[in-house]
């Protein structure tokens, strides 16, 4: 089962179960980057709520096991119930000849189980696009508010080759019945004026949050002026825009009393908002093979899921505030079909090194395959760097690095950071989870 967008399947599936979708309370969140540090911010602060209320949240992909993408609470769903429930859902695709595709079952797989937890809020975040993505199954006067994050050109053959034609699918997400949305107000003019147009159609309220990084303040008019000059919650500059996409949010929700979060609420929900993958500092374990020796070894790593030109930008500008013109080296896998260029450009200078290797086929996406290494590293030798070297496996990699560690080389002193796929920064978690449970 490959991509297909529409909602014809999906709404099949969900009826033949009685429309759970029918039944939830949804913030529902779409754009190029920043989707996911959305929901996460939103979650973490409504699950702090005295209430006690159930929050689901639904994200994708997932890093290292399907349940990470449906959780309640911040805990995923656990394995038996998710097996559970895919069963049943599995069954009706094959009764009904459905032929749903894998993201459609795991929406529902998220759907059903929300209903059955009773969540008293559910944080779903769109797959691609929004109009006609799985997720906008959900009818719109359920969605008690809307939000589209920065939006790029990402994912051109299925949404659109201009930021116009991308800006109207991914506001698709706001139907008929949907209160308020929110846009990131550091998105291009001809996004904003997309969004706009759209939501006038609407007939909702469209709130457009500030567009400049001159300071790291939030404007709200429930908890007053909240300042972060010491540290955002999450690590990169560029997440200032995606708080405040959160806070207009959960500002718009307070002011029409569909939530009471307290200020010390909102500031832990902030202060313990966690989200891996994402400009993410790692000590990864690996365990070297030496013979017939295997010895635990430490790295510390930057792995960041940037997959697009724009993620890749904000990246480099957070590689260059951290680390200056130091030399780095990349540990890069690039999902097959990526235009390499956006994506590569704004990080790799010649003075860097670079290990292109690849991530393992991904469970229950097999259409999702990574460029091959050797591929990736020649297109990287004639464009940005000559310090390339291609490698099979992560393993592979790290066995290098291990045994470079244990020389005197000026390599060792070079900071590491993995990126190009959130599928390869998932599999460099399983093997350190792995590791790491290793005796």
């Amino acid at each position: 089962m490959s991509i297909r967008l529409g909602l014809g399947r999906v709404s099949s599936l969900l009826s033949h179960i009685g429309n759970p979708q029918q039944y939830l309370k949804v913030l529902h969140i779409a754009g190029t980057n920043g989707k996911g540090s959305v929901c996460t911010y939103l979650s973490s602060v409504l699950a702090q709520q005295k209430t006690q209320n159930r929050v689901g949240k639904f994200t994708t992909p997932h890093l290292v096991h399907v349940t990470e993408s449906i959780s309640v609470d911040n805990v995923p769903i656990p394995n038996s119930r998710y097996l559970s429930i895919r069963e049943k859902l599995d069954k009706v695709n094959q009764e009904h000849q459905l032929s749903c595709t894998e993201f459609e079952l795991l929406t529902c797989a998220a759907v059903q189980y929300f209903k059955e937890m009773e969540c008293h809020w559910c944080v779903i975040e769109v797959g691609l696009g929004g109009r006609e993505d799985a997720t906008n199954v959900i009818p719109g006067a359920r969605k008690l508010c809307c939000g589209i994050t920065k939006i790029g050109l990402d994912h051109e053959s299925f949404l659109g080759n201009t930021l116009e034609e991308i800006a109207r699918e991914k506001v698709g997400i706001v139907t008929e019945g949907v209160e308020c949305a929110v846009v990131d107000g550091s998105n291009d003019k001809i996004v904003i004026d997309t969004v706009r147009e759209h939501c006038t159609t609407m007939s909702c309220k469209l709130l457009i949050t500030d567009g400049s990084m001159d300071t790291h303040e939030v404007r709200t008019v429930a908890w007053g002026i909240l300042e972060f000059n010491g540290k955002l919650p999450l690590n990169g500059e560029y997440q200032i825009f995606n708080l405040r996409v959160a806070l207009s949010i959960l500002d718009q929700l307070q002011r029409s009393r569909y939530i009471n979060v307290t200020n010390e609420e909102l500031m832990k929900g902030l202060n313990t908002v966690q989200w891996p993958g994402r400009l993410h500092d790692l000590e990864f374990c690996f365990i070297q093979s030496k013979g017939d020796e295997r010895n635990k070894k430490m790295f510390p790593v930057l792995i960041d899921g940037a997959h697009n030109g724009s993620a890749a930008v904000e990246l480099s500008k957070h590689l260059r505030k951290t680390y200056g013109d130091k030399p780095l080296t990349f540990i890069i896998a690039v999902t097959a079909g990526k235009n390499l260029n956006p994506l590569l450009a704004p990080l790799l200078r010649p003075h860097d090194h670079v290990y292109t290797t690849k991530f393992s086929s991904v469970d229950g996406m097999p259409w999702i395959q990574p460029t091959d290494p050797n591929d990736l590293c020649k297109y990287i030798k004639s464009k940005m760097t000559d310090h390339c070297i291609a490698k099979n496996s992560l393993y592979d990699v790290f066995q290098e690095l291990s045994e470079i560690l244990d020389s005197d080389s000026a390599d060792n002193k070079r900071p590491l950071v993995v990126c190009g796929s959130l599928y390869l920064c998932g599999e460099l978690l399983r093997i350190h989870n792995l590791n790491c449970r290793s005796k």
